[in-house]
């Protein structure tokens, strides 16, 4: 199941290179290093991140279920707010079409991850008790 997740985790950000490379290609922004390392640096949170909720998700507990998942998605914005920080600290020309690219990125990964963690509870939280904290 882990593998499960990294191969459609990988899928995505290879079509995500292959989208960035070809906006890279035609826009001929200046800095591109920072579009691959921001790609780069979603994958490696993405798969950290994504195989903590994984766990979160397999738990009987529905406090460490909860606990997990809502770590998980404030432990990615303040990983994002830093990255995005230190983009604008050290980046001389702070490019909006990054800015965007960036913001693009963040709100895809987010979205791939809650897909995943919904088709993950479906059967796999499934019981006679509802999901409430007891």
């Amino acid at each position: 199941m882990k593998l499960k997740f990294i191969s459609k985790l990988s899928v995505i950000t290879a079509i995500l290179a292959v989208l960035t490379f070809a906006f890279i290609y035609i826009a001929q922004p200046a800095e591109q290093w920072w579009y691959w390392g921001a790609l780069i640096f979603y994958f490696a949170v993405g798969s950290i991140i994504g195989l903590r909720t994984q766990r979160a998700v397999l738990s009987e507990s529905n406090s460490q279920f909860f606990t997990g998942v809502m770590g998980a998605i404030g432990i990615r914005m303040l990983l994002c707010i830093i990255f995005l920080a230190i983009y604008l600290m050290v980046s001389e020309l702070k490019q909006k079409e990054f800015i965007v690219f960036y913001l693009f990125l963040y709100l895809f990964y987010t979205i791939f991850e809650i897909s995943q963690l919904v088709s993950k509870l479906r059967p796999e939280k499934s019981s006679s008790l509802d999901n409430t904290t007891s």
